[in-house]
């Protein structure tokens, strides 16, 4: 699993569009650590283009090293720069210059800077991540404000910070600029310099590419729940608000409640840690698949130029695309009439807790071809489906094995079809594991069954305690009365035993819990 362990410095340079025109003039060769100060005279004016990526790349070690070295005057890479009217923008060189900015302002994405940005609703991880670069930095070399308190109190300081205090303010950050080019050409330059260093995902480069796309924006309206920068800024007053309210609870219905690793409840997101590198690909995938756009997915790691990524010159596309998720995952698991509640930990996570993106996409893929028949025809075998999946329950695995990109979803969703409909004749479900076992159509299935140990070691890893608690819970999850299926806590009603059409009173004895479908749909 990717480490999610990475520091989000995004709020510390505001974005803005690289539109205005170059503008020619004395430029410095450097920068000072004090013109970085929140009213320093060279902060105000910084800018990131609005077609970067986000500043959130670099784990705390990596800003504690940034620092460190500067603090220590060994060389920096200049940070590349384009001047556009009052604006100076970063084109190179964001992740090292917010770096310091962090340092100078004790903020390292749990800050006064990045809450405003982020609307207070700042990750649970992000406030780890920010803390543990915090104490590396002042482990290594103290806080900014310990350097600017050694020059008044230098007996009250450690020796290394007063040595450096005396000298700090006179360091400079190399800068170079990008002279006489146009916005085309300044951004044509920042594809070109970040291909170096730390690479940009080729996904996140695809939402670069087409920033201004349905798909683009819907994607990071949905990545920080509505809030961060303002892609959609242009748009009315009324659609900028519907996009952030609609981002905002799609982002809930994927992530809440918070992930803590390793698991030790059974209160899991339907998509994991909503922070981290393998965020974005997935949202990425989701909006695309829901809404049909002829694009490919992020499996496909060379795709730049997409047909289908348009330009939304209103948002009213970017609308269409955050209703058509926010339905679809209203079905998958939440308070709507119309959800299945289906429980993340046995659907989406495999044995050993990590959450799967492909078996929830291809449960989105399956769903999309259903019809309301569909949903009662599985609700009516559902115990057993998910007695299937409890028994399997490397199943996710085999579904990952096959590959994590659409060309897999077919074969995968004929497996689901297949199990469903073997339930819904009468088959037992060894019956059905024996004519899945029999069947060259789904031979996948058993040879990408997992066998054995998760880890081969002495010490229990962070999967396999996940492994275990999920386990040893999982069979005492609550069970819909209806459907015999488990029950979310995101995603169940209090329903009527005897329905009040008939009589049924609001007692509590005439009270139970049920899914939401079955409540609304099966039982009417």
């Amino acid at each position: 699993m990717a480490s999610t362990n990475v520091v989000n410095l995004d709020a510390l340079i505001r974005r803005a569009d690289l539109a205005a025109p170059g503008e020619l003039g004395e430029d410095i060769n450097a920068m000072s650590i004090m013109g970085l100060e929140p009213k320093g005279l060279l902060y105000p004016a910084l800018r990131k283009p609005d077609f970067q990526r986000e500043t959130a790349n670099w784990g705390p070690e990596q800003i504690a090293d940034l620092i460190s070295t500067f603090a220590r005057r060994d060389l920096i890479p200049a940070v590349i720069l384009w001047r556009a009217g009052k604006d100076v923008f970063v084109i190179d060189g964001a992740h090292r210059l917010s770096a310091l900015i962090a340092w100078v302002h004790n903020d390292y994405g749990d800050g006064e800077v990045s809450r405003r940005f982020f609307q207070n609703s700042v990750p649970d991880e992000q406030i780890r991540a920010a803390k543990k670069a915090r104490d590396l930095v002042n482990a290594a070399v103290g806080s900014y404000d310990d350097h600017k308190m050694a020059i008044d109190f230098p007996q009250n300081s450690r020796p290394d910070v007063v040595e450096r205090a005396a000298r700090i303010g006179w360091q400079e950050i190399p800068a170079q600029w990008i002279r006489n080019a146009d916005h085309d050409k300044a951004e044509k330059s920042f594809f070109r310099i970040n291909q170096g260093g730390t690479k940009i995902d080729p996904v996140e480069r695809r939402i670069l590419s087409s920033r201004r796309s349905a798909t683009a924006l819907a994607a990071r309206a949905i990545l920080r729940g509505g809030t961060g920068h303002n892609y959609w800024q242009a748009f009315d007053a009324e659609i900028r608000a519907k996009i952030e309210d609609l981002s905002r609870e799609i982002h809930n219905l994927l992530f809440e409640p918070n992930l803590n690793l390793p698991i030790k409840t059974l209160d899991l997101p339907v998509a994991g840690q909503g922070y981290g590198p393998k965020t974005l690909p997935f949202v990425f995938d989701l909006v695309n698949l829901v809404n049909r756009v002829q694009a490919k997915d992020s499996s496909h790691k060379n795709a730049v130029d997409d047909a289908d990524l348009a330009e939304d010159k209103n948002g009213e596309k970017t609308l269409e695309y955050l209703t058509a998720v926010r339905r679809v995952l209203w079905r998958i698991c939440s308070v709507h009439p119309s959800s299945l509640g289906l429980h993340p930990a046995l659907y989406f996570y495999s044995r050993g807790g990590l959450f799967q993106p492909v078996a929830l996409l291809s449960y989105v893929s399956l769903f999309s071809d259903w019809d309301t028949d569909d949903f009662i025809k599985f609700t009516s075998v559902r115990a057993k489906f998910e007695e299937f999946i409890v028994i399997n329950r490397g199943i996710t695995e085999a579904v990952r094995r096959l590959g994590s990109g659409a060309r897999s979803r077919p074969r995968i969703k004929a497996l689901y079809r297949k199990i469903i409909n073997s339930l819904a004749e009468g088959m037992s479900v060894a019956e059905v594991q024996s004519i899945l076992a029999s069947d060259p159509s789904f031979d996948f299935f058993v040879a990408a069954m997992p066998s054995g140990s998760l880890f081969d070691d002495t010490t229990f890893s962070r999967e396999v305690k996940g492994a275990a608690y999920i386990r040893d819970a999982l069979p005492s999850a609550p069970k819909c009365p209806t459907c015999g299926g488990m029950m979310h806590r995101n995603a169940m009603q209090v329903g009527h035993k005897r329905a009040r059409r008939d009589g049924g009173t609001g007692d509590l004895a005439n009270a139970f819990m049920q899914h939401p479908f079955c409540n609304s749909t099966v039982e009417n």
